[in-house]
């Protein structure tokens, strides 16, 4: 009995034949819309260091931008009671 117990989860638990996926299914030149994932993913590291030269680009303005600003004077510009 544990034999035949053991055969049957051997079968139960051995992996199946994986299917295809659309895109490999379909002839290799037949359908482009394949490329897109890959023009995505070359893209995306350019994008990102864009973004980031970005960000650096904004925060030097920004801090530049307080350096060229008018500084008021502190005894001129107080509250007064």
């Amino acid at each position: 009995m544990t034999r035949a117990a053991l055969a049957a989860l051997a079968l139960i638990l051995t992996p199946c034949s994986a299917w295809a996926c659309a895109t490999c299914i379909s002839s290799p030149f037949g359908d482009q819309s394949y490329t897109w994932p890959y023009i995505g993913l070359i893209l995306l590291p350019f994008g990102l260091i864009v973004a980031i030269i970005g960000i650096f680009g904004y925060l030097h303005l920004k801090r530049l931008a307080s350096f060229v600003g008018a500084k008021d004077e502190p005894q001129i510009i107080k509250e007064t009671t």
